[in-house]
């Protein structure tokens, strides 16, 4: 036996044992040498951990290194690619929500349907834009109009206040465009200066363009084509109505509805289609019963028809009286056309309209053919008269509000177009090309956000 002591199976770490750039194998220093410490500033740069194999290849010299060193290299790699799962799993996904598969197979029968479908949803779409705006216009000419008619006598207010928001609001957007290339702070502040000057500017101003406002406005209420609707605030009713039920025909061709899913929530999928499907023919049957019914009370109240008429004959009636109204709609529209120059000019609305021109304008109307000639001529007014520019009706007068019973028609259909897309909703879906999953967001291009798992985000 020799006194020297006994070696260990691998050679200690040290500064001149030869190393492979981009080793990842660590050797655990022994207690008699421990590795020197390298100044920060010359501390080698580590490549990322490779996998085992390449460590075992540019291991050099040493051959292949044994088993117990390679584990700590594998594990080493493992950490860093489940911190980049985990970071790829936490980012939030943009991807769009794929939409549940329908439970039936796919029938040939309801692609035409689809189509249908699709292009009535855009038609939709663009009128209800359409209705939209031209509310938003009534409303606001008929404010503004109220507001500059109204001028300053001392106790009213109101066109004092509604002059001091429009020139603010006129100054401070002309300040704001006109700097837009000055400092942010310069910008600021004369557009502040400027909604100040507006605000206490309105005494100034008070009663300018009150009579000429006026003026249009009662043209507006009185003598235009808007009096066979009740004036603006009829129209912006009318609108309002109109809006509402094409908001309802797209909520049911997205499947927006409004529904009660307590029970089909917890049915099996084949169970829930029978259910779901049902329910959209017992609304759209609902549906029918009430178009018909509030056309059957717009038919005996607006329109004139009995009772106990049959319903061909309630129908005739509201064709023969909307091809009525019709005509005189379109007569006041060729007055109103007469009217506007004048009532831009702030000439009065009921004084420019002699006796002269107003019976050469009733020979030339086609009423005659209508209602009558010897009607007619009780209508003409002798000469040095005038009269304001509304359409006169022979036997009725002027049909102030003409034009609202016809208008009240928009409800029962409405309620008809409803009915017919709960119908195509239920034949979509038994022709396979639509789902009734409770979470299934649809049409309208409504997607739902979710992450890497398909599990949905909250909106930001």
């Amino acid at each position: 036996m020799s006194d020297e002591p006994e070696r260990p199976s691998q050679p200690p770490a040290s500064a001149d044992s030869p190393t492979t750039e981009g080793d990842s194998v660590a050797v655990p220093p022994s207690p008699q040498a421990a590795a020197p410490e390298l100044p920060a500033a010359a501390a080698p740069e580590v490549e990322a951990p490779r996998s085992a194999s390449a460590s075992a290849v540019t291991r050099g010299e040493g051959g292949a290194a044994p088993e117990d060193e390679l584990e700590p290299s594998a594990a080493a790699q493992a950490i860093p690619a489940d911190e980049d799962v985990a970071a790829s799993s936490a980012a939030p996904v943009s991807a769009a929500a794929p939409e549940p598969p329908p439970l039936l197979p796919k029938q040939a029968w309801g692609a035409p349907l689809v189509r249908i479908d699709a292009l009535w949803t855009r038609f939709e779409m663009g009128l209800a834009t359409l209705v939209l705006l031209l509310e938003i216009a009534a409303l606001s000419v008929w404010v503004a109009l109220k507001g500059l008619s109204t001028g300053w006598d001392g106790t009213n207010r109101a066109g004092l206040a509604f002059r001091a928001i429009l020139g603010a609001t006129v100054l401070g957007s002309i300040a704001w465009a006109a700097l837009r290339k000055q400092p942010e702070r310069t910008r600021s502040g004369v557009t502040a200066v400027a909604v100040l000057l507006g605000f206490l500017g309105a005494r100034l101003w008070a009663n300018t363009g009150a009579t000429w406002s006026s003026n249009l406005l009662n043209w507006y209420q009185q003598g235009s084509s808007l009096t066979l609707f009740g004036g603006l605030r009829g129209v912006g009713t009318r609108l309002t109505m109109l809006l509402t039920l094409l908001g309802g025909s797209l909520a049911t061709a997205a499947g927006k509805h409004i529904t009660i899913d307590l029970v089909t929530r917890f049915l099996k999928p084949k169970a829930r289609v029978g259910v779901v499907v049902f329910g959209w023919l017992a609304t759209s049957i609902i549906c029918f019963s009430a178009s018909w019914g509030f056309l059957d009370h717009i038919a005996i109240e607006d329109f004139g028809a009995t009772k106990d008429a049959a319903a061909a004959t309630k129908m005739s009636k509201i064709t023969e009286d909307l091809g009525q109204d019709l005509f005189i709609a379109r007569k006041q529209l060729g007055l109103d056309f007469k009217t506007l120059p004048h009532v831009l000019q702030g000439e009065p609305y009921s004084d420019w309209l002699e006796a002269s021109e107003w019976n050469a304008w009733l020979d030339g109307s086609g009423m005659a053919e209508r209602y009558g000639a010897d009607k007619v001529e009780e209508l003409k007014m002798p000469a040095g008269q005038k009269r304001a520019p509304i359409v006169v009706v022979p036997g009725k007068g002027e049909p102030r509000g003409e034009l609202i019973h016809a208008a009240n028609l928009i409800f029962p259909i409405g309620l008809f177009i409803i009915a017919i897309r709960f119908l195509l909703l239920a034949l979509l879906t038994l022709s396979g090309h639509r789902s009734v999953d409770p979470e299934g967001h649809m049409e309208l291009g409504i997607k739902k956000r979710v992450d890497a798992d398909g599990n949905p985000l909250e909106a930001a």
